[in-house]
């Protein structure tokens, strides 16, 4: 997995490499070089570049950049911003080299000297922001925040080193003057301004470089944070051995759909069969049991009445290896009784998703099972199961999805954008599949049957969640590169799991 890291996680990492011996005039330099590779391959048109350098090292890191694209045959002009602030060593041993290697460099100290500053980068093809990187924790204040707003007006793009200035790299959120980059440089590893948003819309494209931090540095710190990579995903869904049969992969029982509802069941069945379980089974009403069988004949049915009880239910359910219970359940007192006496009855590891968590509003501690569970709300269900109102579970998708995990004792899934699949001891996991083409009606339902699948497989609950969360964004983004990104449909997405599974296993 890659780790996404605070600013005080980076700096703690950079003085552990210092500590090694490496000196940090080096790991100025490995940056330096690492963005102008990333400004070469990705503006190989552009021939003037203007860099606006910060007093403190990612300043720093500007400036070996200036001296290296100058070496590199491109028109630099370099404006120092420090507005009368006491320069980093680095940053002031890299001025020093620039000026002997004859690069242009004009230091800022009022407004007038912002405007000219600005003129400048308006005739120039690109601008570098080097202001502040990862260092800063609160708004800019003028004159930086002047300088920041001035360059929202440059036509050019922006190649930002580290982070976008204005942005604090340990949060998500936005507040004041901010630099908007078509193109961010980033150094080890991802912080979470990049990889969330609003903050990670700053960002633009965003690249990790490696540099010269050895490995062992970074394991050192306890980071709770990572991004899912597509070798972990791959190696959830290995080659078959031609010695199996569909008892190796799998029976998953599907508690789902009603009248009107029996599309849940459906998409919930597909996803489940075509991510790779050997046998499934969707209990439900006549109807939904027969609108299954129509679309999906390879799946089982049983007919079910809520009022017989859920202890009856859970006994077939108990016989088989995995189960996914609530998509397209009713949303009545009843139904929820039902839905809340089921999941405490079923044995055997289990989905809890839409109508079943919706049983469980304001008691989610209610969830808690010595059995495996993965729970998979939507921001308004966590909202109930946590009793917050929506817009707090979007305000905060981390803190919320970890403080769900705890208090449930499960593993969650809270969709959405960079959906997020928590454990309880804090850890979390940002899935980096998916687009905006797949927020329309049953492809939760569909992520369901797929973790079901991977449950029924013998994954645990968490690498069950990993993968399927990934390969459902995976086969989502596949529908938008052969159509678009409007119009996908959660039927055709089940379909194209086989095909994503193919290409997860070429990618990893």
């Amino acid at each position: 997995m890659m780790k996404i890291l605070t600013a005080a996680q980076m700096k703690s990492v950079d003085r552990r490499a210092i500590e090694l011996g490496i000196p940090s005039l080096l790991l100025m330099e490995s940056a330096a070089i690492a963005v102008a590779d990333a400004i070469l391959e990705t503006f190989p048109e552009a021939a003037r570049v203007t860099l606006f350098c910060g007093p403190g090292n990612n300043g720093g890191d500007g400036l070996a950049l200036a001296r290296l694209l100058d070496a590199r045959g491109l028109d630099v002009e370099v404006f120092l911003a420090w507005f009368g602030r006491k320069p980093s060593t680095e940053a002031e041993a890299n001025r020093k080299i620039c000026e002997k290697a004859g690069v242009s460099i004009t230091t800022l100290d009022d407004e007038k000297g912002i405007e000219s500053a600005v003129r400048v980068a308006e005739a120039g093809d690109l601008v570098v922001d080097a202001l502040f990187g990862t260092g800063l924790s609160r708004p800019l204040e003028a004159p930086f925040s002047d300088l920041v707003l001035a360059l929202g007006s440059v036509d050019a793009p922006v190649v930002a080193v580290d982070l976008p200035s204005g942005l604090d790299a340990s949060t998500h959120r936005v507040s004041g003057a901010v630099i908007e980059a078509e193109l961010t440089v980033t150094f080890v590893a991802p912080k979470i301004a990049h990889v969330f948003s609003p903050a990670s819309d700053y960002c633009g494209e965003v690249v990790v470089a490696a540099i010269s931090i050895p490995e062992s540095a970074l394991e050192q710190e306890n980071v709770a944070i990572s991004m899912i990579t597509p070798e972990a995903a791959a190696a959830l869904f290995p080659r078959r051995q031609r010695q199996t049969h569909k008892g190796t992969y799998g029976h998953v029982a599907i508690v789902a759909g009603s009248p009107g509802r029996s599309g849940a069941a459906l998409l919930a069945a597909r996803g489940s069969i075509r991510s790779g379980c050997g046998l499934v089974t969707v209990l439900s009403d006549a109807s939904t049991a027969a609108a299954v069988v129509a679309r999906s004949p390879e799946a089982m049915t049983a007919i079910i009445d809520a009022g017989e009880g859920a202890r009856k239910v859970a006994d077939v359910v108990n016989r088989r290896d995995a189960a996914l219970l609530g998509p397209g359940l009713p949303d009545d007192d009843s139904s929820w009784q039902f839905a809340r006496e089921l999941t405490a009855a079923v044995q055997i590891p289990a989905v809890v998703d839409a109508s079943a968590l919706n049983a469980f509003e304001g008691r989610i501690a209610d969830l808690s099972s010595s059995h495996p569970r993965v729970l998979t709300p939507h921001p308004g269900e966590l909202a109930r199961l946590l009793g917050r109102d929506t817009s707090a579970i979007v305000d905060d998708r981390l803190e919320s999805a970890q403080t769900a995990a705890r208090s449930s004792g499960c593993v969650v899934v809270l969709k959405g954008d960079t959906t997020l699949i928590a454990v309880p001891d804090g850890e979390v996991f940002v899935n980096p599949t998916g687009n905006p083409g797949m927020a329309t009606g049953g492809m939760g339902d569909v992520l369901g049957g797929i973790i079901a699948s991977l449950l029924a497989q013998g994954h645990e609950a968490i690498d069950a969640a990993i993968g399927g969360v990934y390969l459902h964004g995976l086969a989502g983004d596949m529908l938008e590169e052969e159509s678009s990104d409007t119009g996908l449909a959660a039927f055709d997405l089940a379909e194209a799991l086989p095909r994503a599974i193919a290409r997860l296993r070429e990618s990893g």
